[in-house]
């Protein structure tokens, strides 16, 4: 890792984005906010001139493509063909998608709750396939005359292999959905695209929007437990599930740090927000992956070492 790892080309000009990085001894800048750790806020300039030009446009342009005076949930769908351009264009102001309250506020997620809420039932069903794969009862059928016996030394492998399946799972979700282009006469696939991850791009300094809701989550985390709970057999399912459960809480948690956090020059963590980093205000097309970049290689949408 150099310098240039954190170096972007902003309208033709190579931009240090963060010339010092060091941990504890830098500090978040409000004015730069998420990516920005630095001594002086003029170090950090590509992802705050990317912004600061969002947000002259409204200022001189007031009225524009969206009333930011009024809730942007029903707004974007009629943007059209405009949409994929704007919701890339960041904007460091906060943005409201609903006029009611109790929908807007179950939109905003505080970073903690995803530990406290998921983390529980993860040590619970850990405890629950271990208690269980103990008794050495279990077996897996693989005909009507064999079957083989599944121990208790094999939970930590299916846990592990949970993990790696959500990882994969995490990359299509963020590539498939979450950055889908949604056609441009489509308003309620705008909208829907919006609300799940469009206005995360185009207010990435948000930080009450940066993890899912647990209610949201649920939905997702339930639908998973109810196809591997059925399609691997017994208590197998669940061994998966609850550690692809656990891959979930790390890839919020990371998401969270890679916005927020300070990490050591030359870790894997400073790494991954180099490469976030670029995501966001470069290559929005590619670099889908948070906690890892191991899907982006053999599908061929890594960001290009070269532009580092």
């Amino acid at each position: 890792m150099n310098k240039a790892d954190w170096s972007l080309d902003f309208h033709s000009r190579v931009i240090e984005f963060v010339q010092y990085n060091s941990g504890d001894q830098n500090r978040t800048l409000k004015q730069n906010h998420v990516f920005c750790n630095s001594h002086n806020k003029d170090i950090c300039k590509s992802a705050y001139l990317q912004t600061l030009e969002g947000n002259l446009q409204l200022l001189l342009r007031p009225g524009d493509l969206v009333d930011w005076q009024k809730p942007l949930a029903w707004q974007v769908g009629h943007l059209g063909e405009k949409y994929d351009a704007w919701v890339h264009q960041p904007v460091d102001r906060p943005i409201r998608l609903f006029g009611n309250p109790f929908l807007e506020a179950g939109t905003k997620t505080s970073w903690y709750w995803v530990p406290v809420v998921w983390l529980p039932i993860v040590f619970f069903l850990s405890w629950h396939c271990y208690s269980t794969l103990a008794q050495g009862t279990t077996r897996v059928v693989l005909t009507s005359d064999v079957s083989i016996p599944v121990h208790k030394y094999l939970f930590l492998p299916l846990f592990l292999m949970g993990w790696f399946l959500w990882s994969f799972i995490e990359y299509c979700i963020h590539r498939f959905v979450f950055h889908m282009k949604p056609p441009a006469h489509n308003y309620y696939l705008i909208t829907l695209h919006f609300l799940l991850h469009g206005q995360h791009h185009k207010s990435p300094f948000d930080g009450s929007r940066l993890v899912f809701p647990p209610g949201l989550a649920s939905l997702v985390v339930g639908s998973f437990y109810v196809v591997l709970s059925n399609t691997l057999p017994d208590i197998v399912g669940i061994c998966v599930f609850v550690g692809g459960l656990c891959g979930y809480v790390v890839y919020d948690m990371i998401h969270y740090y890679l916005h927020y956090g300070s990490p050591k020059r030359g870790s894997y963590m400073y790494s991954l927000k180099a490469y976030h980093v670029k995501h966001h205000f470069e290559h929005q097309r590619a670099g889908f992956g948070i906690t890892t970049k191991f899907w982006d290689r053999p599908f061929n949408t890594g960001i290009p070492d070269e532009k580092f």
